[in-house]
């Protein structure tokens, strides 16, 4: 066992960051200009790159909503014409029905008319 072996390897380690602390103080000046310029061009690249993203989602977000908005105006289309299809339909029915029992529509036609007719007078 040797006992100076760990003080061996301390004072190694101290050499060796006071060696990266005096090469650190002696590359801050131009080196630290420069990698200010390296930081400050690539935030700026951040930037742009930013704005384009921003750019693109906001260009797809108004497609969906042009996209959705022809969507939705299609289907009151959809809904306007199947309640015209079925307002005919109805109608129709409503037609073949009086013709066919003539005297039954005349006999509910005179009750609406005295039930709403009752209803009035109070």
């Amino acid at each position: 066992m040797r006992p100076n072996r760990g003080v061996h390897d301390c004072n190694h380690w101290m050499h060796m960051e006071m060696t990266m602390l005096q090469d650190s103080k002696t590359t801050q000046g131009p080196a630290s200009a420069s990698d200010y310029e390296a930081v400050s061009q690539q935030l700026a690249a951040l930037r742009e790159d930013m704005a384009r993203l921003a750019e693109t989602v906001g260009g797809i977000a108004g497609r969906r909503r042009t996209r959705m908005a022809e969507d939705i105006a299609e289907g009151f289309d959809e809904a306007k014409q199947y309640a015209e299809r079925k307002g005919r339909s109805a109608e129709a029915q409503l037609e073949e029905s009086v013709a066919a029992h003539p005297f039954m529509t005349i006999g509910l036609a005179a009750v609406a008319g005295f039930l709403v007719g009752s209803m009035s007078r109070r």
